[in-house]
């Protein structure tokens, strides 16, 4: 048989130079800066994954400003990050004593509830973590959509959960530091973390 003209009917007209982009109209993450104002949000008591001393004695839920009558660090993470997290929750443990030394509480917010998060992490750890449901925080924080997934630009994460994020919001709710890895390409350093909150300690005490 024959295979001249066999593909004829697949190529009509002529291959274009460039394809539109899938993703051209895609609304895409707005991740909270320095400089900005963390929106307020409340915590239930029953989604309160770890308690130490910011959750610890919660009844009936708490927002954000009546965690923040020292400056708080606010650390997002995901088991879904995979060693990302891992390396995540470790800097925060280790660097946590000192943390609190410049006067600064910490408090975790989880993508996965109480039970896939011990799963994970078997150890008690030393400071707040609470479930962010539906990730409600997170687009607060301007770190996720459904329309922008992580999916979509990491390899290895196929959950659907916001990128990895660290902020320290102050009484006023002003963000002070912030730290935010779109791509997962960057290592989360807790000295500079540590060095904004001395820095801010320092200026306070001078004032």
């Amino acid at each position: 048989m024959s295979t001249l003209h066999r593909y004829a009917d697949y190529l009509p007209q002529e291959i274009p130079e460039s394809f539109p982009s899938p993703v051209r109209n895609r609304e895409r993450i707005k991740p909270l800066a320095t400089g900005d104002f963390f929106p307020d949000f409340f915590i239930e008591e029953d989604k309160v994954i770890s308690s130490a001393q910011l959750l610890q004695h919660l009844k009936a839920g708490t927002s954000l400003h009546l965690l923040t009558g020292q400056p708080l660090v606010i650390a997002f993470y995901s088991v879904n990050w995979n060693e990302y997290g891992d390396h995540l929750l470790a800097q925060l443990q280790e660097h946590h004593a000192a943390i609190e030394a410049t006067g600064a509480r910490l408090l975790v917010l989880s993508s996965e509830q109480r039970k896939h998060f011990t799963a994970f992490n078997k150890e008690q750890l030393p400071f707040d973590v609470a479930w962010d449901v539906q990730h409600r925080i997170a687009r607060k924080a301007g770190i996720y959509k459904e329309s922008d997934p992580i999916w979509g630009r990491v390899s290895g994460v196929n959950a659907d959960v916001p990128v990895p994020a660290v902020f320290v919001v102050t009484p006023s709710l002003e963000i002070t530091y912030s730290f935010t890895d779109t791509f997962m390409q960057r290592t989360f350093q807790a000295d500079e973390l540590l060095a904004a909150l001395m820095e801010k300690k320092n200026l306070a005490i001078s004032a």
